[in-house]
């Protein structure tokens, strides 16, 4: 089997992570703050060492601010619904994921927000710009696409969002892992991210990274393993959002892979996706009746013909090749693609491919198209 479905879920996944998530599961796997016994308090060790593995990934001051969460969508929720309390205007990016678009949507319903997107073609900071109304209060965009790849830079959003007074939510799903990024030079109010894609942890486990511990609406309420006296959520972070037993087994699978990345170096897998992706793009572009979309760092979007995505998708499977066909839970930028009733077939890569899947895909391809 190849996989090519990494933009889903990475696998499979560096032997590192196996062996440590299986040892915390035989060995130290307590309630994490609950109780003083020695596995709670090794639980509570592991943990608080991924905060830090974080805070060092991203260049943040505080491990304290790192909140995790059941995945990016949950984080991408906490810090929508904590940030946006009033009726007000904010900004998107035209690829959203519906992670950000439901969000919003369901407090356009309930309070009245609004939302817009800026074209992500040509000069960004001009386009943000333009899209600026006297209501705008901030902006919550994704800085790589899940379909194309194709990218923001979060130096220019974090650059408006500080000199127009706007708060900043970035979701990070498909650029964490896959290129530096530096959150004291680049700033953003909360960054969220997935354990279980390029980072190569396993699914149940995602992040909220907030650039300050302001007093902010709880999220959700329960057991905090601290101030169990109070009725209400702890105030300061991470406790005020992490109501209930964190997920410790997908926690230390998260440190892991972020031990992995740092051990192969976040330059040197940039590199090799962009080597593997460009091969990638050449050899679809060879094939005949393929039309290939703009591609991105370690993602590739096409369709056959007028073949319905999910048909080649089910083709490929049949040669042993996982890929993802349809609107891959982001219509916004099936729409700009002009995508909405075909889906496309995406492609996307991790730093465990080679180019001897590449060789193998197109292959494949070549024996789908005849």
């Amino acid at each position: 089997m190849i996989y090519l479905d990494n933009a889903a879920t990475s696998f499979p996944k560096p032997k590192c992570i196996i062996r440590d998530l299986s040892c915390c599961l035989k060995k130290y796997c307590g309630n994490p703050g609950r109780s003083s016994h020695r596995l709670s308090l090794l639980a509570s060790e592991a943990i608080y060492s991924v905060r830090e593995e974080i805070a060092e990934l991203l260049s943040v001051k505080s491990p304290e601010n790192v909140v995790f969460t059941l995945n990016a969508t949950y984080a991408l929720n906490l810090a929508i619904k904590t940030f946006i309390k009033e009726k007000c205007h904010v900004l998107t990016s035209d690829f959203e994921h519906n992670s950000v678009i439901r969000p919003l949507e369901a407090l356009k319903r309930k309070i009245g927000v609004e939302y817009s997107a800026f074209c992500t073609e040509g000069d960004i900071e001009k386009s943000i710009k333009d899209s600026l109304r006297s209501d705008t209060k901030g902006i919550v965009a994704s800085i790589a696409s899940n379909v194309t790849g194709d990218s923001i830079s979060l130096k220019i959003i974090s650059k408006i969002a500080a000199e127009c007074n706007l708060f900043l939510i970035v979701d990070a799903s498909q650029a964490i892992g896959h290129t530096m990024i530096d959150l004291t030079d680049t700033p953003c109010d909360v960054l969220c991210a997935p354990a279980h894609k390029a980072l190569f942890g396993i699914q149940g486990c995602g992040f909220a990274v907030f650039k300050d511990n302001r007093l902010r609406d709880s999220f959700i309420e329960g057991g905090s393993g601290s101030e169990s006296i109070s009725p209400l959520m702890p105030a300061l972070l991470p406790e005020r959002y992490e109501a209930g037993t964190l997920c410790t087994p997908a926690i230390v699978a998260l440190g892991s892979g972020l031990k992995y990345i740092k051990a192969h170096g976040i330059e040197n897998i940039e590199k090799h996706l962009m080597i593997l992706t460009e091969e990638l793009s050449e050899r679809l572009a060879s094939i005949p009746g393929i039309k290939l979309y703009k591609t991105g760092i370690g993602i590739a979007s096409f369709n056959l013909g007028e073949l319905p995505s999910s048909a080649v998708s089910a083709q490929l499977d049949k040669y042993g090749i996982c890929t993802r066909g349809g609107l891959h839970c982001a219509p916004s930028i099936h729409k700009k693609l002009g995508t909405l009733e075909q889906g496309a077939v995406r492609v996307s890569l991790s730093y465990i491919n080679s180019k001897a899947d590449i060789d193998e895909f197109y292959r494949v391809m070549k024996c789908i198209k005849e």
